[in-house]
């Protein structure tokens, strides 16, 4: 604030100590030229970034987990309970027997399944058991673990059907590999398949996983028995499927159609 004063008949302009400082002095051009600079250099980096995020390539490591809703919308409201699909009561039984690290099986499992599950599973009318059946040189496959942790809280199939689905994944992080343990990349797929299955608890199959995969672990006996169960029936590779009912039974082996299915079941029921 200024204000006018006289001295010896003559007028002054004095600054009361009230004033800010800053608004008595302007801001010198070369202050100005500072603020400008860093404007500049800021807009710069702000474009450079945009610029690198439009162009990065993606993580190899990224799992990309493709017919998660189909899974849910398939198996959802369908009686399920360790390696059982479908009511405990039906008077039809199916065991399935196959491998999801089998690129025979997936072909299989995808062609048959989601219209058995409908047809037959859902309205009661039989049963499946999923059992575990190498089609490779290892009697257990390392993805089945991954399974069975899931099937112990009633979500093996979704967790099986996801598996299939997204076989190549598995094949692109080594899933059948030995020597990706101590990477880790076989866990990153498995542990972002379990993800995938909308009810299952995250902390429980870790959990299941971790002691199964452990040496003499119970989950390791149930696999090594349902191969041997497999070789006992003359199981072959692909799917195959043991079908019971009232009136007999019937074996159908290497990717037996949706038809055949149909027609065997037809048969025993």
């Amino acid at each position: 604030m200024r204000c006018a004063a006289r001295d010896n008949g003559q007028v002054s302009n004095v600054t009361t100590e009230s004033e800010p400082e800053v608004l008595r002095r302007p801001m010198p051009r070369r202050g100005r030229g500072w603020v400008l600079l860093i404007m500049l250099l800021a807009a710069i980096a702000l474009g450079y970034a945009i610029v690198q995020i439009a162009t990065q390539k993606a993580n190899k490591n990224t799992v990309h987990i493709a017919a998660i809703s189909e899974a849910q919308q398939l198996f959802g409201g369908v009686p399920q309970e360790g390696a059982r699909l479908g009511s405990e009561n039906a008077p039809v039984t199916v065991q399935v027997f196959c491998d999801e690290q089998s690129s025979l099986c997936r072909e299989g499992f995808l062609s048959t399944i989601p219209a058995l599950t409908e047809k037959y599973a859902r309205p009661g009318k039989a049963k499946f058991l999923y059992r575990h059946y190498s089609n490779s040189e290892n009697p257990i496959e390392y993805g089945f673990y991954g399974t069975e942790a899931a099937a112990e809280q009633g979500d093996g199939w979704q967790y099986a059907y996801l598996f299939y689905a997204n076989q190549k994944e598995a094949d692109r992080f080594g899933v059948s590999e030995a020597e990706n343990k101590r990477s880790g990349l076989r866990e990153n797929f498995l542990n972002s398949l379990a993800s995938g299955v909308e009810e299952l608890e995250m902390a429980e199959w870790e959990k299941a996983f971790k002691e199964g995969t452990e040496p003499g672990s119970a989950m390791s006996k149930s696999l090594e028995a349902q191969e041997e169960l497999g070789s006992k029936l003359g199981i072959r590779y692909g799917l195959a499927m043991v079908i019971e009912g009232p009136n007999g039974n019937v074996t159908l082996q290497e990717n037996p159609s949706l038809a055949a299915v149909e027609a065997a079941i037809a048969k025993v029921e």
